[in-house]
């Protein structure tokens, strides 16, 4: 009986055992980091910690490009509605940026 238990036990403890995290779900984890973080960067959405808006455009950059770098290694291995959606984000990101940058 207690075998049957045993065997039971670590068949219900492998069932709830996590999928491991590929490196293309970390990588778009990654990429919303950095788009977050260049909005934040732009002065268009407030900074979470201190709760203000402010405006660093060197670092904005970077963090844009940050995830042009990310999703270029990434294409390949995205489904054709991933890729869009990305090609959209870093179109928004580099037109606000100008936008920011020129003062318009």
């Amino acid at each position: 009986m207690e075998e049957q238990q045993s065997q039971s036990e670590q068949t219900t403890q492998e069932q709830q055992r996590p999928e491991p995290i590929d490196v293309v779900t970390v990588a778009l984890w990654f990429i919303e980091e950095m788009q977050a973080q260049a909005w934040v960067k732009m002065g268009l959405l407030k900074d979470p910690v201190s709760g203000e808006l402010q405006t660093d455009l060197p670092q904005a950059r970077l963090a844009i490009d940050c995830v042009a770098a990310v999703a270029e290694v990434l294409k390949p291995h995205l489904q054709e509605e991933q890729r869009r959606d990305l090609e959209r984000l870093l179109t928004d990101l580099r037109l606000n940026f100008v936008q920011r940058s020129t003062g318009a």
